[in-house]
């Protein structure tokens, strides 16, 4: 194997293991959003949306002020990633 392979290997095997990582974390999250009976427990799945739309409203602000893109053009591209399920309903599948 030619040390290019090499180094390749090493990088894929370490993305893997973030993967892994990223996995594991969102699986232990998932548990926390579940109540004692293994039913979701509202306030707690409020709580994590809200900290998300914040993650998003924060991120979606910082590209337009640094002038990564405009309002506008974060606006379009929100459509387009919108309609690729196949329908223009706001939201993006889970999975």
């Amino acid at each position: 194997m030619g040390l290019i392979n090499w180094i390749f290997d090493i990088y894929q095997h370490s993305e893997i293991d973030k993967v892994r990582a990223e996995a594991s974390a969102a699986r232990r999250e998932v548990a926390h959003l579940r109540g004692g009976g293994g039913s979701l427990d509202a306030e707690r799945l409020e709580s994590a949306l809200g900290e998300l739309a914040l993650a998003t409203k924060t991120l979606q602000r910082v590209l337009v002020e640094k002038q990564v893109c405009s309002g506008e053009e974060f606006a379009e591209r929100l459509r387009q990633i919108d309609l690729e399920d196949g329908r223009a309903d706001g939201r993006a599948p889970l999975t």
